[in-house]
């Protein structure tokens, strides 16, 4: 959730963006009663199923069941996160965020202060570059295969070859050297003097997804022993978070849902300039998970290329890693021996590129393939079965395997399966012995720990809780008879707990509940969509007091059905304990204890016979909403 101290300008924002206008500048709506229909500009449709409520300012999808407020539908719509988003909207309404630092003072430069000394620098790189002394450097990069067009569109630039040509320029433009230390464009000596952090270098300015600069990497072009140099991690920068070109490239992702993910800068630039416009480039670091969920935002499959010595090698091993624990559809290659994807392009151009490309193997395959070499091809059956074990080893070790869903594992496995000539149910069967190998040993004090509730139980708990907070959001007057039953530290589903802290929140201030508000609380568009849908069923179902009332006696009937379990637990945990000796207190009190469970069992009985005769006649009205009934033509209208 976003913190408290943007609340207040985030609200300013939302109120001065109105979501009717907002989105209607990037799609054509249409009134429809009330409300405004579409087409939706996530999925392709022929019959419009994209909703705006201009009373609750929400979309919803009824197609993709994307939904959310005014902030969530830019960032689906730009492919940015929530900051990005609240930046793009208020730039719209002509808020400002953030004052200029001052710095005479020691405040701390804001990322917008960055931002602009950032593109200053970026502009003067770029002027330097037109100067005479530059002739060598522009020529070095024709000699590239950079076209002129391509240093244009990715602002290249020049650092000259001085110890203090930067730091005096930006004196004459009168910008302080502290945010000019804090973007990593100066550094410090010991003595307290100051000097240009890039010297003799080429220059290539690194965008975020937004097109803002938000730091440089430069080429050695003389004898340093670093040839490539970045500027260090700021406010804006992180290179384990950063692809080059990538502010070109996501134009292209809408069409084509897929990357390509090379090494270099200069990679990047040629494939770009030889149309494979889909390309970005790592920063000097292997693909992290960071990458990963960058490139989420935007498509479906990744083609890593890397390099065929062994550093290239050593970086697809760590990328591939970090793919595996990460639901996207990756293939890896190689370029042939001694070259690197620039250098392909100049030498033997775009078609043998395409080539390679078109070579790249599954990553699953491409593992396989490495796990057998190191066992000699795995030519005799102990070599076999030793590279079977390795392999599966890193598949039931991967955090995403533990997290597939059944159609997703049987994939797996079938394509597993294929690669070792075993059947899934064999390789299955392999993964369980393997998973099993690797959990820890229970000590024998955690073999008397308590065991947590039944999954049936705390599951049944979070649907009943479900149907509360779907009511809540419709008729938050219902707040004081649900707060003093509804124990949210008992949902079994982590986003659904913390949309109820924040709803709780809200309706115990001021017994009044705003979506867009609520909304605006968590940066991820996907608890929006999840908020949405859940006052969007609320309100379909209706019925609100029949149904607080089911879910309520539900609720305090699964509260005994925990205690009588923890009882029978403690019951069970005292007969194993092996004493010569029992007291006759102690068997008092397992006496008592039975008594006490019995008493519990009638009880829940009791209840539970009250709970179900209630259902029966006023509750079953409201049956639970499926997948199947969001996407209902009547809902939807």
């Amino acid at each position: 959730m976003i913190g408290r101290d943007s609340e207040t300008k985030t609200e300013q924002i939302r109120q001065a963006s109105d979501i009717v206008e907002v989105i209607s500048s990037y799609v054509t709506l249409k009134r429809a009663g009330r409300n405004f229909k579409a087409l939706c500009p996530f999925h392709n449709e022929k019959t419009p199923s994209f909703n705006v409520v201009p009373d609750k300012q929400i979309f919803k999808c009824f197609g993709c069941l994307a939904g959310g407020d005014v902030f969530k539908f830019i960032q689906l719509r730009e492919n940015v996160g929530f900051p990005e988003a609240r930046e793009i909207l208020a730039s719209r309404a002509g808020i400002t965020l953030a004052e200029k630092a001052d710095l005479s003072r020691g405040d701390g430069p804001s990322k917008a202060d960055l931002a602009r000394v950032n593109l200053w620098a970026c502009r003067w790189f770029q002027k330097q570059l037109s100067q005479p002394e530059a002739s060598g450097v522009r020529k070095y990069a024709v000699g590239r295969g950079i076209q002129e067009e391509s240093l244009q569109r990715f602002a290249l630039g020049y650092a000259p070859d001085s110890w203090q040509a930067l730091c005096k320029a930006s004196a004459a433009a009168q910008i302080p050297p502290a945010l000019l230390l804090a973007a990593g464009l100066i550094k410090k000596r010991d003595d307290g003097s100051s000097y240009d952090a890039f010297r003799n270098r080429l220059i290539f300015p690194i965008h975020d997804a937004m097109g803002r600069v938000i730091g440089f990497g430069g080429r050695a072009l003389g004898d340093d022993r670093a040839k490539y140099l970045n500027s260090p991690q700021t406010l804006l920068f992180d290179k384990s978070r950063c692809l080059y070109g990538l502010h070109i490239a996501r134009d292209t992702f809408t069409a084509e849902q897929s990357a390509v993910v090379v090494e270099g800068y200069l990679d990047c630039i040629l494939a770009q300039q030889s149309g494979f416009s889909e390309t970005v480039a790592t920063l000097g670091t292997a693909l992290t998970t960071e990458h990963c969920r960058l490139l989420q935002r935007y498509v479906n499959s990744v083609i890593l290329i890397f390099d065929s010595d062994e550093a290239g090698r050593r970086a697809a091993d760590q990328s591939l890693g970090t793919f595996l624990a990460e639901n996207l559809d990756v293939r890896l290659a190689h370029v042939p021996k001694g070259k690197d994807p620039a250098d392909m392009l100049v030498s033997e151009g775009p078609e043998a590129f395409r080539a390679v490309l078109t070579s790249a193997l599954d990553a699953l395959e491409f593992k396989w393939n490495q796990v057998t070499r190191r066992y000699h091809d795995a030519v005799s059956s102990s070599d076999r079965r030793r590279a079977i074990e390795e392999f599966l080893s890193l598949i039931a070790g991967s955090a995403h395997w533990g997290m597939c869903d059944p159609i997703q594992r049987g994939l797996i496995l079938n394509q597993v399966g294929k690669l070792l000539g075993l059947s899934s149910e064999e390789v299955n069967r392999q993964l369980r012995i393997i998973s099993r190998r690797a959990m820890p040993t229970r000590s024998s004090s955690a073999s008397t720990a308590p065991r947590p509730a039944s999954k049936r139980n705390r599951d049944a708990i979070t649907v009943a809780m479900r149907e509360l907070l779907e009511v809540l959001l419709n008729a938050p007057g219902y707040y004081d008879a649900v707060a003093s039953v509804f124990d949210m530290d008992l949902l079994s589903d982590g986003e659904l707990k913390e949309i109820a802290r924040a709803v709780f929140e809200m309706a115990q201030q001021d017994k009044c509940i705003r979506l867009p508000e609520l909304i605006s609380r968590f940066e991820s568009a996907e608890t929006s969509r999840r908020i949405t849908d859940l006052q969007m069923n609320g309100e379909r179902l209706g019925n609100y007091e029949a149904r607080v009332e089911g879910a309520l006696a539900r609720l305090r009937t699964l509260y005994k059905e925990r205690e009588i379990e923890s009882l029978k637990l403690r019951g069970e945990q005292e007969t194993t304990v092996k004493e010569e000796v029992v007291s006759d207190s102690e068997d008092s009190q397992t006496q008592d204890d039975a008594n006490e469970m019995r008493t519990w069992a009638r009880a829940l009985s009791d209840e539970a016979r009250k709970t179900s005769l209630f259902a029966g006649r006023k509750h079953r009205a409201a049956p639970e909403m499926t997948g199947a009934d969001l996407r209902d033509p009547q809902y939807a209208g």
